[in-house]
């Protein structure tokens, strides 16, 4: 990290068949999210397979590395801050430490030296993280007006998302077939809560671990529908609600459910309702 003013930065990594990254230690603290593949981690001299879903906190001084598997290409998620980047958040989190596991406070805070340092996440936490460091990954190249406070918020995010997290009873799932619609029912809750943002098919079979032909094969079967006519069909539904409920323009009711183009918007609303937009709010405003 070269900024001193704003001791931050993030990147996303690949290593692929055998790549080593060398162990190193630094000092600054440093998340590590795996969001693809498997490999190898080095850490305080001890040894741990990874895969996808594995996260861990690498606190300063701490000697790691990894490496990826042969055959795989291991992609890594790699958030380093300055820990006084948080420091009056840190505290706050010190304060709701019988809420929050010890393993996502600062323990130079909370007087906790010996702590895990490795969770899972289960397939709906990992969609929802990675839609999150993603957007963060986003202000950080793009860095818009405001990046500085946005980056805060949202790392502040990650942690309190980790310790509501770390609370959960974690179960092995062992059945391949339960794990596999348990994750795409995972994806479609997650489409209801995020319509409203750009979510596309390749970014869910990434966060799905699937290739975009397997996804929409397996998706259709679970749903009876394809992902983009699901998408769609959630857009449209919140748009009823607001069409119904709001006096917003055509235009805004578009944009809030997602639609950057209204003409998509009206031939996607008519398509599935089978009339425009602007006819659906005239018939129930004549009711």
């Amino acid at each position: 990290m070269t900024n001193q003013q704003f001791p931050f930065y993030i990147s996303i990594d690949e290593y692929r068949n055998g790549e080593i990254s060398g162990e190193h230690d630094h000092d600054f603290s440093e998340i590590i999210y795996v969001g693809g593949g498997k490999g190898t981690h080095q850490y305080d001299k001890t040894t741990r397979k990874i895969r996808k879903g594995d996260l861990f906190i690498i606190q300063p001084g701490m000697v790691h590395g990894y490496s990826a598997d042969r055959g795989s290409c291991l992609r890594l998620y790699r958030i380093m801050f300055d820990q006084h980047l948080l420091s009056g958040e840190w505290s706050t989190l010190n304060h709701a430490s019988s809420y929050i596991d010890p393993i996502f406070i600062d323990p130079a805070y909370s007087g906790n030296k010996q702590f895990s340092s490795h969770i899972s996440l289960t397939n709906k936490e990992q969609i929802e993280l990675t839609l999150l460091l993603d957007r963060m990954n986003g202000e950080f190249q793009q860095k818009p007006w405001g990046y500085h406070c946005m980056i805060r918020m949202q790392l502040m995010e990650i942690f309190l998302y980790l310790g509501r997290w770390s609370m959960e009873t974690r179960e092995e799932t062992v059945n391949p077939a339960t794990a596999k619609i348990e994750m795409l029912n995972n994806v479609c809750s997650f489409i209801k809560q995020h319509y409203m943002e750009p979510i596309t098919l390749e970014q869910v079979c990434g966060m799905s671990g699937m290739s975009q032909s397997a996804f929409t094969m397996n998706f259709k079967k679970v749903t009876g529908t394809s992902f983009i006519d699901y998408r769609n069909k959630v857009r449209i539904q919140a748009a009823k609600e607001l069409l119904e409920s709001t006096a917003y323009t055509i235009i805004i009711v578009a944009q809030r459910v997602g639609f950057e183009d209204l003409s998509n918007f009206d031939r996607t609303f008519k398509r599935i309702e089978g009339v425009s937009p602007l006819s659906y709010r005239k018939t129930i405003s004549d009711k």
